[in-house]
């Protein structure tokens, strides 16, 4: 084979493979028989192509017991920096800095994918010898976690009746997984203005978080401190909580002037 073929046939596989996601992206979750159907490609191209982007991490079977194909949240965590969540990203991150010199714990920058869960978008981490640590692209159920819980509170009920309509799964012995226990705590949340999670995401793991407010009073993220149980105080939490408040009001702040007019 000559360079030229070769590089031709990489750049033939590339671009079968941009396409794939795009109609995987409009269809998910979506089977090997209508995704050739759609792209006019045989089968076993079509196999071959999804086995490629699932080993890079891009895509993956879906949990309906069936071979359907759906979009990672590594597309999503890219998607969103390119997106309208990067002004956010960039009005977050120097008060996180702040937040994280001030408390020597790790700070996130939580996000929702629409109503499926959580993503951590930007982490600065802690300097302890022992931290706790969540990739970018995490992802964690709205009801086991700090900034999911702090994000529900602030959203119009019928989102989170949608969100809270499905099955709440135990993370931890400690999760809470009563519809109407979790809407009572939310309850605590928008009276305090912050939320905890004392691990019920992560055996070991507790973590504090406010929520990140939009124009209409609605929660577009969520920023959280999240330490080892071991060093989790309740005797610190009222200082940490009007920490991890007073900076997403300076986010919003940051966010809102960088917002074009």
């Amino acid at each position: 084979m000559t360079e030229e073929s070769s590089a031709a046939g990489t750049q033939q596989s590339l671009t079968r493979g941009l396409k794939v996601l795009e109609v995987v992206a409009e269809h998910q979750p979506i089977g090997v028989a209508d995704l050739a159907r759609l792209l006019a490609l045989p089968k076993s191209t079509v196999q071959r192509t999804l086995r490629a982007l699932a080993q890079a991490g891009w895509l993956e079977v879906s949990d309906t017991g069936r071979a359907r194909w759906m979009l990672t949240h590594h597309v999503w965590a890219i998607g969103q920096r390119a997106g309208k969540e990067t002004n956010l990203r960039e009005a977050a991150l120097p008060h996180m800095r702040e937040l994280g010199d001030a408390t020597q714990e790790t700070v996130y920058l939580s996000v929702p994918d629409g109503l499926t869960c959580m993503v951590v978008l930007e982490r600065i981490d802690s300097t302890q010898p022992v931290r706790a640590y969540n990739r970018l692209g995490a992802t964690m159920p709205f009801h086991s976690c700090s900034s999911g819980k702090a994000v529900l509170a602030f959203w119009p009920d019928d989102r989170v009746a949608e969100v809270l309509s499905r099955p709440l799964l135990a993370q931890t012995e400690r999760t809470t997984t009563d519809r109407d226990a979790v809407l009572a705590e939310l309850g605590e949340v928008r009276a305090r203005g912050y939320a905890l999670n004392t691990a019920e995401n992560r055996p070991g793991v507790c973590a504090l978080a406010a929520p990140i407010l939009g124009r209409d009073g609605h929660a577009v993220g969520a920023v959280c401190i999240s330490m080892p149980q071991d060093r989790f105080d309740w005797r610190a939490v009222p200082r940490w909580g009007e920490m991890v408040v007073d900076t997403v009001r300076a986010v919003e702040k940051a966010w809102e002037s960088a917002a074009p007019a």
